[in-house]
């Protein structure tokens, strides 16, 4: 791994002057894990004392964060579906076997684990294993994959486990990851302006999205879409402004100035999709930034949800787990 071909000490001083926190008790470690990624159960074993060596260190770029973490004995933790993130695991020194839904395997400073967000984790981290690791939201992840296919995804994300970080294979994101350790890891502070950290996300998103083998990796693979006409956009921007009224295609195709099936023409040809469903895809994304802003006992699901034009719950929800890999019960749940 690049970043770890350097001296003992620089590998050392990796993140250190982002220190979050560090602690001998597990509980807080725990506790303190959880604040950055998520809730987890965290066992430690193969030590008659229950006390741990962890430290944390984190730089926040916008949607996507670079961690530091190291517990110090061997721990076992069972983290569940990630939902919000992927990540992307990295061991400096040491190794873990890392289990993300039904693929395996040990990571070591040579090969990395990528952590889908909607596969369940459960790993085992060995004894003195300290990991570079990046963290990125699922919003953004999601968002900037559809931006390269032109169209909504029509299933969640899943990325291939083993992401090979040996140098020799000159790979795109090894190469990147110690770039970005260059810059925030070393002793003289980054200034990140909102340009540069935009900038930044892109890079990381479409990297990992083009250089480790994902369910859509294929039709990224495809040359762009072509420049959808002027009425497809228009319909885009009306929905988007109306989304929460009742719409009908007959509705669109009048606004837009066009036959109902020249609209659906358009929408097949240059989103891969219809209008109604680019509908309720929007609607679907509203009722999820409401579920994430609602406090549990204030609003039900069934009051978002209608609220944005769904009325048979069933099929909400069916639509609503296809597009976000949970439950819409799960969001509203969440911390």
């Amino acid at each position: 791994m690049l970043l770890a071909q350097g001296s003992s000490e620089a590998a050392r001083s990796l993140l250190s002057r982002h220190l979050l926190f560090k602690t001998s008790d597990p509980t807080e470690a725990r506790e303190r894990v959880a604040r950055v990624y998520c809730p987890h159960e965290l066992e430690i074993v193969g030590r008659e004392e229950p006390l741990v060596d962890t430290a944390m260190s984190r730089v926040s770029l916008g949607g996507v964060t670079l961690n530091r973490l190291r517990y110090g004995p061997t721990v076992r933790i069972d983290a569940g579906r990630l939902s919000s993130f992927a990540l992307v695991m990295m061991p400096i020194a040491g190794t873990a076997q890392v289990t993300c839904g039904g693929e395996q395997a040990r990571t070591t400073p040579r090969t990395a684990a990528v952590i889908s967000p909607t596969q369940p984790l459960y790993q085992t981290i060995h004894a003195n294993c300290d990991q570079i690791m990046v963290q990125i939201d699922s919003e953004l992840l999601e968002r900037i994959c559809a931006q390269h296919l032109g169209h909504d995804l029509r299933r969640s994300l899943q990325f291939r486990l083993d992401l090979c970080m040996d140098p020799s294979g000159g790979g795109a994101w090894p190469a990147l990851v110690s770039y970005l350790l260059a810059m925030f890891g070393g002793p003289a502070p980054q200034p990140v302006t909102p340009a540069l950290r935009a900038s930044i996300e892109h890079l990381i998103v479409v990297t990992l999205l083009h250089s480790q083998p994902n369910n859509y990796s294929e039709e990224l693979l495809q040359p762009p879409p072509p420049i959808a006409p002027s009425h497809v956009k228009r319909v885009e921007d009306y929905i988007r402004a109306h989304a929460g009224e009742p719409l009908t295609v007959a509705d669109l195709a009048a606004y837009a100035g066009v036959s109902a099936s020249a609209l659906y023409a358009g929408f097949r040809d240059f989103r891969n999709t219809s209008p109604m469903a680019y509908l309720r895809s929007e609607r679907l994304q509203r009722v999820r930034d409401e579920l994430q802003r609602t406090s549990p006992g204030t609003d039900t699901v069934a009051d978002v949800a209608s609220r944005w034009g769904f009325q048979h719950l069933s099929h909400f929800a069916t639509h609503y787990r296809k597009k976000f890999g949970e439950l819409p019960s799960d969001t509203l749940r969440k911390p």
